[in-house]
């Protein structure tokens, strides 16, 4: 695979001392038995046969779990939700790994567009402690992830009979999957969209042991990581910490795009009021001469 695999910055990511912490407390309350990745990759897909699938979004976690399963089913169901506002990087990474890995790919449409929901829904707001403090509906999952992700995954599995999925979901990434997990362990069944069993191999996993693994096998990763994100998934995402910063390095454009919408002048709009401002006080010639 002819891809740059130069590591990620670190500006944005969660620290070891958080991840360990987050990690011993879902290990501390996980319900079901503890198992290793591989083991528990390998025991999901011989007792769901051909209706088990990966959950992927051609981010790291997931294709290290993806990596893990085609080791045990080299054709086995590979779900990528393709919410049309990707960032071009992950296209790109999907598409080499679809050649270079002979990927079985079902790829969902949205139901709605991700502007249809802004429009109708606005754009999706922070969910951490202190968005909850401040907007009492921000604990509460965006509407576009109900319909670009929820909703047409749904549907595939009822399409292609998939009862099983497993995820590159990790408890250290936020509070919220850390409780997750704490709660329901490295795998359980939900009827909320559906019958499904969902399967987190690398739940107890750091970052590192996931760069470790794609560095050990070769894999390269998505070059979205290298221009300042710490995550892939959609493009114009307003719905967590730190945002701006993440997607102004990554894509200017789609940046200014997003805070047009929201109505939130730019630095370059005051650039440009400070530029008139000065043009209207220009001194005099006249002025000019007495100065000199």
């Amino acid at each position: 695979m002819d891809i740059q695999r130069k590591r990620r910055g670190k500006e944005n990511m969660i620290s070891p001392k958080i991840e360990k912490a987050r990690i011993t407390y879902a290990m501390r309350k996980c319900p079901t038995p503890i198992q290793e990745p591989q083991k528990l990759v390998k025991e999901a897909i011989e007792k769901h046969g051909d209706n088990i699938a990966v959950s992927c979004s051609f981010g790291s976690c997931s294709v290290v779990v993806l990596h893990m399963a085609l080791e045990v089913n080299p054709y086995i169901k590979v779900v990528f939700n393709n919410t049309g506002v990707e960032y071009p990087e992950t296209y790109a990474y999907r598409d080499l790994l679809k050649k270079e890995w002979n990927l079985n790919l079902i790829e969902t449409k949205p139901l709605k567009s991700f502007w249809q929901c802004v429009k109708e829904y606005g754009f999706p707001l922070i969910r951490s402690e202190y968005a909850w403090k401040k907007h009492k509906q921000a604990h509460e999952k965006p509407e576009c992830c109900i319909f670009l992700k929820e909703k047409p995954f749904a549907k595939a599995c009822k399409d292609f009979k998939i009862e099983a999925t497993l995820t590159g979901l990790r408890c250290a990434e936020s509070g919220v999957r850390m409780f997750t997990f704490a709660q329901r362990g490295m795998y359980y069944h939900t009827t909320k969209r559906g019958s499904l069993w969902r399967f987190h191999p690398i739940g107890l996993w750091t970052r590192k042991q996931v760069s470790d693994y794609l560095d050990d096998h070769g894999i390269p990763i998505n070059q979205i990581y290298l221009k300042g994100k710490d995550r892939s998934g959609c493009m114009p995402c307003t719905g967590f910490l730190n945002w701006e910063q993440q997607l102004a390095k990554a894509n200017l454009k789609m940046y200014r795009y997003v805070q047009k919408l929201r109505k939130i002048p730019l630095l370059d709009d005051y650039i440009q009021k400070e530029d008139e401002i000065l043009n209207i006080c220009e001194p005099s010639e006249a002025v000019k001469r007495l100065g000199d």
